[in-house]
């Protein structure tokens, strides 16, 4: 069923639904995906989870939120080292065409050998621990199932939504002041959780929220390929000599530069309003929705 709620549903029924659908849609996707695929597929609903989580966390309560959070966390921690793997091969592919020859045709082999073998240790590791994935995702459905969101109004979700958008308006500030990848790739996270997040209360106001989530979707993509590339310049920096990948890293530089400047305009211009506005203006539309 479609990530939203529906406009006849308590709030409690809808959190229910939509944890249990994203559970049940990542325990079908292990046991038949191909690996990495899988892998993919599998922490994108586990995203999922946790934004609707942090949406209803007020209705929720801390000792509900916290242990259905930790759960998840312990799932999606056991699938980042195969999904690492294959990003930052797939990242090394996309700037080797990017590059227009600036990386030495001589110094390539090595370095994709390297990603490559990484890709292929991590998921002979990942085999043996599916099995565990699935018991923790079943063990979060047992508690996602019986969960409990009080008041049923707007006054169980806002908060959420207030509080995710204030962290991602502050992450925007401190990526600004400050640029680092430690701190573009935790905005990135709170972008996510935003988009996700917009999924959800869309039918409150779909014209604006559907091109407003569709901004975002763009500005996670430059920050998540920014992150990437800095996975790949950690990884190579570890394993090979400086003389073959001083050009390597040259080209991630100028290519993050680039990503993270095109974020922040973007961000810049999304981030406009406060956080009280912003979320005063999405409630108003979800109660006229409602009513």
């Amino acid at each position: 069923m479609p990530f939203r709620f529906k406009r006849k549903e308590s709030v409690t029924k809808a959190a229910r639904r939509l944890c249990c659908e994203r559970v049940d849609d990542a325990l079908e996707l292990l046991e038949k995906g191909e690996h990495h695929e899988a892998v993919h597929d599998v922490r994108r609903q586990i995203k999922k989870l946790r934004a609707v989580l942090r949406l209803v966390r007020q209705g929720i309560g801390e000792t509900a939120y916290n242990e259905s959070t930790n759960t998840l966390r312990e799932a999606a921690e056991r699938l980042n080292a195969m999904r690492d793997a294959q990003v930052r091969l797939d990242a090394l592919e996309d700037l080797v065409k990017r590059s227009n020859g600036q990386i030495p045709r001589r110094s390539l082999p090595k370095i994709q050998n390297a990603l490559r073998q990484n890709c292929r240790d991590e998921e002979q590791k990942l085999v043996a621990t599916f099995g565990s994935v699935k018991d923790t995702l079943l063990r979060a459905r047992q508690q996602l199932g019986a969960l409990k969101v009080k008041p049923n109004n707007w006054k169980a979700v806002g908060p959420g939504l207030k509080r995710i958008y204030r962290r991602g308006r502050k992450a925007l500030e401190l990526a600004e002041r400050e640029p680092s990848s430690e701190h573009f790739h935790e905005w990135r996270k709170r972008v996510k959780d935003l988009a996700n997040q917009l999924r959800l209360v869309c039918p409150a106001r779909p014209g604006k929220l559907k091109a407003r989530t569709e901004k975002l979707d763009r500005l996670g993509d430059l920050l998540g390929d920014d992150h990437d590339l800095f996975m790949l310049r950690e990884f190579v920096g570890q394993r090979l000599k400086e003389r073959e990948i001083g050009p390597l890293e040259m080209v991630i530089a100028g290519r993050q530069k680039e990503l993270q400047s095109e974020a922040l305009k973007l961000g810049a211009s999304f981030f406009t309003k406060k956080p009280n506005r912003f979320c005063r203006q999405l409630g108003n539309g979800w109660k006229r929705w409602r009513e």
